[in-house]
């Protein structure tokens, strides 16, 4: 039974604030638009794949699982290291900084490949970063170390994947979507501080007695002014006419 009044409760506020939310709605939807149209930049993700060992099984190759599992991890480890990523800065002069943060490299559970993926604004650069930072591993790999059973992957044209991330719709979306509870959560609030009784419900829920009837004070006190406007009307009348009203 609470919860039922509790909900009518909370759906007549939001009928009563329903303004307070289109607005929050309309000047957040603006915000994210401006936001998302004219300062945030495209990002791109370039995806680049390094094969580990071989996927077909020869006689003698890699028969003990937890030798190509330790050769997996110090691939990973090794992409990120600064052997590779000191020859790729100075290659593409990227500050060290910079660079690291836009690498990230993934592999799934079982799975022999290794991604490098990458992230920039500029969709050549993304390309050119994750094909450079793949490229520099396998051949750091195959001369400090003399793994063979390494291999870039790149698709028919020799490039990295690329795909877009994020776009200003789904940003939008989001915008509307944050606007909508931000609404509710500021009508929530000016309920909260606001202590003045607007209509017979209110009282309802306050004295738990019904309302028998209602008086209109408002028009009340516009005949009362308009009586005295009347009144002064006329003695200002007969003050010019010495007393005497002519009809």
């Amino acid at each position: 039974m609470d919860e039922k009044i509790n909900l009518k409760k909370f759906l007549r506020i939001i009928r009563k604030r329903i303004l307070t939310i289109i607005i929050t709605v309309l000047c957040v939807f603006l915000l994210t638009s401006i936001i998302s149209i004219y300062f945030i930049k495209p990002t791109y993700e370039a995806t680049e794949n390094i094969l580990i060992g071989k996927l077909m099984k020869e006689e003698g190759a890699y028969s003990d699982t937890q030798e190509l599992s330790m050769l997996l991890a110090s691939t990973i480890d090794f992409i990120k290291s600064p052997v590779v990523l000191n020859s790729v800065q100075k290659e593409l002069n990227i500050k060290n900084d910079e660079l690291e943060k836009k690498i990230v490299v993934q592999n799934n559970r079982n799975s022999q490949i290794v991604n490098v993926v990458v992230r920039d604004n500029d969709i050549e650069s993304t390309k050119e970063l994750a094909h450079t930072v793949a490229l520099t591993s396998v051949n750091k790999m195959k001369g400090l170390f003399g793994v063979q059973d390494i291999k870039l992957l790149s698709d028919t044209d020799g490039e990295p994947s690329v795909k877009k991330v994020g776009s200003v719709p789904l940003n939008i979306a989001i915008g509307i979507v944050v606007g909508i509870f931000l609404g509710v959560g500021l009508s929530m609030l000016r309920e909260y501080w606001d202590d003045s009784i607007k209509d017979i419900e209110e009282i309802e829920d306050i004295l738990c007695l019904p309302v028998l009837g209602e008086i209109n004070l408002r028009n009340k006190r516009v005949n009362s002014r308009n009586k005295r406007k009347t009144n002064q009307q006329a003695k200002i009348l007969n003050a010019k006419n010495g007393g005497q009203i002519s009809v």
